[in-house]
């Protein structure tokens, strides 16, 4: 995954951790190995804007290249489960992304019964 995409795919995670008004320790300690995992250092992840929006996270997501895609929607899905439950506003998230990404909404509920279940 290149640096734009990283970034890209951060933001998007901040943006799901973000989208029931508030992030919990786990969803933070999320946030930060996979900002790190993705090269994004501390200072930079700092500076990032989360894509809290459902139709710009899905615009988003569906200009990552697919392979990004498919990476970006296992990280979506584990981090609306951080927590251990997953709130409509996040659900919202996931399946607008999932459909930009031609993905359907039962794929999304086979995912998070992979990571709640």
């Amino acid at each position: 995954m290149d640096s734009s995409s990283s970034r890209l795919v951060c933001r998007l995670v901040a943006g799901m951790v973000m989208a029931d008004g508030r992030v919990d320790a786990a969803e933070a300690a999320f946030l930060d190995r996979v900002c790190a995992r993705l090269g994004i250092a501390p200072e930079e992840r700092a500076s990032l804007t989360p894509i809290a929006d459902r139709a710009e996270a899905a615009a988003q997501a569906r200009a990552l290249p697919p392979p990004v895609q498919a990476e970006a929607m296992d990280l979506l899905v584990a981090a609306a489960a951080a927590d251990g439950k997953v709130v409509p506003e996040e659900q919202s998230v996931l399946v607008a992304v999932a459909h930009a990404m031609g993905l359907s909404v039962r794929d999304v509920v086979a995912r998070l019964a992979q990571k709640i279940g």
